[in-house]
């Protein structure tokens, strides 16, 4: 009985010690199964415990499957074009502007056409590459990263000259009262105007900044600025006692001869009297654009060759100024009254276009080199506003006691009321033509150089609004009796600009 008794409680024993040790197993493998969570952004696992792998794989899990490192290593939710997700929840694995940690040691494993544009795939897959140190290929694409980028440009440029008319005179001590500063009489020399004044080569700046729909880079936007500085050509002369002597030359329109303005316009002062005079004279030209543009990539299956066809909108601005601002002081037997004679002629032209715009872009890439090839068109209006203006002040002090006395009139020289300028609208074309070539430091940043050239059908140039037959009677404020003149009749020519570029280009 005793025996059977024990019997009994050994296989009691046996029989729970068994299950407790099934019992254990089964739940030592689920817990390996459940807990052994991949990296949460799925990229491939680590080396480990082969044991463990073993027993994972025995036991199922819970999670998805690993992925391969040939696999393209793109969690969900960076791109909508891309397929099913490997997270539920997206948000919680990025922040704005930041990217995951990269899926290998080296960007350079990871290369997928369809996730980087030509620049980048052209470079990792260059035999001069830079060693792999991660630099900064967006494998990983989200709405940004990848698909804005910018281009700086430093330029070098001239632009066409103009025409202008003489507009400053000089006649050496001694010349006889009729003559001073009358064009073609002896001793009298054109010091200002009577000339071509030239475009000269100068520094400007190029901003074009862009973004892609698609990482592939087939289809985006871009928007473009660029401006020179101001070109200036001036010039200041003085002069004590009449040597020489400084005048404003014109046309008399009554007599159609040459005559000069010496101080000041219809004052018959003699010459002699003259302490000082002051001329200075300036002419400016400034130029610049804008435009927007969408581009699309007309080629299929081409990795290192795109055609962008563009259509968008181009504004264009060149500002033409000319002034002649001229001063002389003046004294009767070199004493009391003294007065001083002040005019100032303004010329301006605004010329503004705004058009229609269509391109075509041709880049090639090889290893780390690019060449590209723009040529635009674009169709449209240029309104040229001119406006002209002078001014004429006489300052009298009769003592040393009294007030001086001032008299202010709305003319000067060669600006008059009866040429005010207007503001018109012409039908008009500009056209681009570029090429450079680029060289990738890495695969984001690229430096590059270039030719450009810009042609514009229709402006007007401030030089060739200038009327120099003026009828005298005007002078002063005077009333205009005989000959309208100076008139005005806008005229227009052609425009160019052309120069060299060089900058950089960053893909964000």
């Amino acid at each position: 009985m005793v025996f059977r008794r024990l019997l009994l409680h050994k296989a009691v024993a046996t029989v729970f010690v068994l299950g407790a040790m099934c019992v254990s197993q089964r739940s030592g493998v689920a817990q390996i199964g459940l807990t052994r969570q991949p990296d949460p952004l799925g990229y491939p696992e680590s080396l480990g415990d082969e044991a463990d792998k073993v027993a994972s794989e025995a036991a199922g899990t819970i999670w998805p499957r690993q992925k391969r490192v040939d696999e393209p290593q793109v969690p969900g939710g960076f791109d909508p074009v891309r397929g099913p997700g490997y997270s539920e929840f997206p948000g919680d694995l990025l922040s704005f502007g930041k990217e995951p940690a990269p899926a290998s040691k080296c960007d350079c494993n990871l290369v997928d056409p369809a996730w980087m544009g030509p620049g980048e795939l052209a470079y990792h897959l260059s035999p001069n590459k830079l060693a792999c140190t991660r630099d900064h290929t967006r494998v990983f694409r989200s709405w940004m990263l990848g698909r804005a980028w910018v281009n700086a440009e430093y330029l070098v440029w001239a632009t066409q000259g103009q025409s202008v008319p003489p507009l400053v005179t000089m006649s050496p001590a001694g010349t006889a009262v009729s003559d001073i500063g009358v064009i073609g009489t002896p001793g009298t020399e054109i010091v200002f105007g009577g000339g071509g004044v030239d475009g000269i080569m100068r520094s400007g700046a190029r901003l074009t900044a862009g973004y892609w729909f698609t990482p592939r880079q087939e289809q985006g936007i871009e928007g473009s600025w660029f401006g020179l500085e101001t070109a200036t050509e001036s010039q200041v002369f003085t002069t004590i006692g009449g040597a020489p002597w400084i005048a404003l030359p014109y046309v008399d329109a009554v007599t159609s001869q040459q005559a000069a303005v010496v101080p000041v316009a219809g004052m018959p002062v003699t010459p002699a009297d003259i302490l000082e005079q002051q001329v200075a004279a300036a002419i400016s030209t400034q130029f610049g654009s804008v435009n927007v543009s969408y581009k699309r990539n007309l080629l299929d299956k081409e990795n290192f060759h795109r055609r962008y066809l563009l259509a968008g909108y181009r504004y264009m601005m060149l500002d033409d100024r000319l002034s002649v601002e001229s001063s002389s002081l003046v004294s009767v037997g070199g004493a009391y009254p003294y007065s001083g004679y002040y005019t100032t002629d303004n010329f301006r032209t605004f010329n503004q276009f705004n058009g229609g715009e269509l391109g075509l872009v041709e880049r090639w890439w090889r290893d780390r080199w690019s060449l590209q090839v723009l040529g635009k068109a674009a169709i449209g209006a240029t309104a040229i506003g001119t406006g002209i203006g002078g001014s004429t002040t006489t300052i009298t002090q009769a003592d040393a006691a009294a007030d001086p006395s001032v008299s202010s009139f709305g003319n000067g020289v060669l600006a008059q009321p009866t040429n005010a300028g207007n503001t018109k609208a012409f039908f008009a074309g500009v056209g681009e033509f570029g090429v450079s070539a680029d060289y990738a430091f890495f695969s984001q940043f690229r430096v590059n150089v270039g030719y450009s050239l810009i042609y514009w059908t229709t402006v007007g140039r401030v030089g060739d609004q200038v009327d120099t037959a003026v009828n005298p009677t005007q002078f002063n404020g005077g009333a205009l009796v005989g000959p309208v003149a100076p008139t005005f009749n806008l005229s227009t020519t052609g425009f160019w600009a052309q120069g060299v570029n060089v900058g950089f280009e960053y893909q964000f």
